[in-house]
């Protein structure tokens, strides 16, 4: 092996033994914190920080909605436009997947949306109010 070779190495292997070193103690120290919090919990005492969670209102999906817009607008924003380079040019007529893709993605996520919107709308039904409870 060529002596330039073995010292180019040198410094590319100490670069990534650096970032290794680096990137391993986030993780360990990142593990341990969730370890720290798994014991806490099991044991009831949870830190404020993480409280609010178990306060938050469900939002039944709400991201679904927001990104199958965004992606469904996008992907037929691409359809749109490269429709007439795809008509023009055989050849070229794969980047209408660049927009179709995202468009198909886009309806996905909304139909999961509207399917679980309704079922949960079922389970809301189901529950009884304070009053029932009471008797009232």
């Amino acid at each position: 092996m060529d002596d330039v070779a073995v010292f180019s190495l040198i410094p590319c292997a100490g670069f990534s033994i650096f970032f290794i070193l680096i990137f391993g103690t986030i993780v360990l120290l990142r593990w341990f914190q969730h370890k720290e919090v798994l014991a806490m919990a099991e044991k009831g005492l949870l830190p404020d920080q993480y409280a609010k969670y178990l306060k938050a209102p469900r939002k039944r999906g709400l991201g679904f909605l927001v990104w199958g817009i965004v992606l469904a607008g996008l992907g037929l924003a691409l359809v749109a436009g490269l429709l007439p380079v795809a008509i023009t040019n055989v050849y070229m007529s794969p980047l209408l997947l660049l927009g179709l893709i995202p468009l198909f993605i886009g309806l996905g996520l909304l139909i999961v949306y509207f399917v679980t919107r309704k079922e949960g709308k079922a389970e809301d039904a189901e529950v009884p109010t304070e009053t029932e409870i009471s008797g009232d």
